[in-house]
C-alpha cells in the first residue's frame, strides 16, 4: 500500500507542469540578458567574443494557444580595454507554443528587426544600425494567472556591422556577419484571458 500511495504521489507531483493554464491575451516581460558578441575580423586580433550585460524587455499578443506575435527588445553593454561598447536589437516576429499554455510553458521563436552598435567613435568607427534576426527558445514557469518567470531564453543572434567599405582596412578581408548567443531571464506579466 506504501508502494501504491508513493507512486501515486510522484504521479501527481510530476503532472503540475503539465496542469493547463488560461492562454492570456497579451503579456509583458522584462528582465537581464547576457550576450556573447562574436568580434569582426575587422578588429583583429581579438578574442573570439566579447562578453555584453545588459536588459530585456517585450510583449506578446496571443492570436491563439499556439501562436503570438513576439517583439524583444535588448540593450547590452561592455567595457574592453577601456572603451565602452553596446548595443541595442529591436525584434519582432512569431513565437510558437507548441505544448499550449502550461504551468511549465516551453515556446520557440523567430524574429527579425534590427541592431545597433555604438562607442567606438572615439576611434573613428562610426555608430551603426544593421538589419539583424534571431532564433531561439524558452521557458516559463507560471507563479499565478498573471505573473510567470521567464527561466530561460536561448537565442541565437546574427547581426551585420561594419560592412562598410570605408571601415575594411584591408580590401580582400571579408565582409563578415556576428554570430551572437544570448540567454535572457525575465518577469512576465500576463494580461485578459483566452
Amino acid at each position: 500500500m506504501k508502494k501504491l500511495i508513493v507512486i501515486l504521489g510522484l504521479l501527481v507531483v510530476f503532472a503540475l507542469p503539465a496542469v493547463a493554464q488560461e492562454t492570456p491575451r497579451f503579456e509583458v516581460s522584462a528582465g537581464y540578458t547576457f550576450q556573447d558578441w562574436q568580434v569582426p575580423a575587422l578588429f583583429v586580433p581579438p578574442p573570439d567574443y566579447y562578453h555584453y550585460n545588459g536588459f530585456n524587455a517585450g510583449g506578446a499578443y496571443h492570436f491563439t494557444q499556439l501562436i503570438s506575435l513576439a517583439l524583444d527588445i535588448t540593450g547590452t553593454y561592455n567595457t574592453t580595454g577601456g572603451v565602452g561598447t553596446h548595443i541595442y536589437s529591436y525584434l519582432a516576429g512569431p513565437r510558437i507554443y507548441p505544448l499550449g499554455h502550461h504551468r511549465l510553458t516551453p515556446y520557440v521563436h523567430g524574429l527579425v528587426g534590427g541592431a545597433s552598435f555604438s562607442g567606438l567613435g572615439g576611434v573613428g568607427v562610426p555608430d551603426e544600425t544593421k538589419l539583424a534576426w534571431e532564433a531561439g527558445v524558452g521557458l516559463e514557469y507560471s507563479l499565478f494567472k498573471s505573473v510567470a518567470i521567464r527561466l530561460g531564453q536561448f537565442d541565437y543572434e546574427q547581426t551585420r556591422f561594419f560592412h562598410s567599405e570605408d571601415l575594411q582596412a584591408d580590401p580582400v578581408l571579408p565582409k563578415s556577419n556576428q554570430n551572437n548567443y544570448k540567454f535572457s531571464a525575465a518577469l512576465v506579466l500576463r494580461f485578459g484571458g483566452k
